[in-house]
């Protein structure tokens, strides 16, 4: 199969499994008592998105098992991204499965060997939620004694523990994923605060930024 039939095909696959993403989150927003009702533009969101990383990652990787993978931490960061956006929560109906899913394909990632401590297997991906989950729930108590709320929100510490999971130390690539998300949100927290669309008082959901530097890391970095 060429990389373009194969990247189509996987794209359309996206755009189905944007297609669930919806009726989940609605489904698993009524169990958590969360308001989500979505405009046509909204409802496109997920589809769109997944679609479009679905194709990227296939013409990227071709058919391999780091594909399905990708596929699935992607899936799951496109509805953490658009639910996120949509209602400023991350569910934990989503997050807490999500931990488990990631655990279990910490087991089956090809780790580079000689670039993962302590080890190349899920005992990296482990240390590394561990490690993410405990940065952000210090920013997260931080952010309330500095600024009297929350600067990132308790649904940023869950994420935090499945992007740690999900990217793992080999090649540092939780620490720049987790990077590239606290630059892109303070940079766009700065140009809100300098237009004056936002007050210094008002928090910044951190969660979409951290899904696209995650997104970023996924894409441009091998585990």
């Amino acid at each position: 199969m060429s990389s373009a039939l194969l990247a189509t095909a996987w794209g359309v696959l996206g755009a189905l499994v944007g297609i669930g993403l919806n009726y989940l989150s609605r489904a698993l927003a009524k169990i958590e008592e969360i308001e989500f009702k979505q405009s046509l533009p909204e409802a496109l969101i997920m589809p769109v998105l997944s679609a479009v990383l679905f194709f990227v990652f296939a013409w990227e990787l071709g058919l391999q098992r780091l594909l399905l993978i990708d596929s699935v931490y992607a899936a799951i960061l496109v509805q953490v991204l658009a639910f996120d956006l949509k209602t400023r929560y991350i569910l934990d109906l989503v997050m807490f499965p999500s931990w488990v899913i990631a655990f279990a394909l910490a087991f089956a990632t090809p780790w580079t060997p000689a670039l993962s401590w302590p080890a190349s297997d899920w005992r990296t991906a482990l240390l590394a939620a561990l490690i993410a989950g405990g940065v952000f729930l210090l920013l997260y108590f931080g952010g309330q004694l500095v600024f009297g709320a929350e600067a990132f929100g308790f649904g940023d510490v869950k994420l935090a523990v499945f992007i740690g999971m999900a990217t793992g130390l080999s090649n540092l690539r939780m620490v720049h994923a987790i990077l590239y998300g606290v630059f892109l949100g303070g940079a766009v927290a700065i140009i809100l605060l300098i237009t004056r669309i936002r007050q210094l008082k008002e928090a910044v959901p951190y969660g979409p930024f951290l899904v696209l530097g995650t997104l970023i890391i996924l894409l441009s970095q091998a585990p």
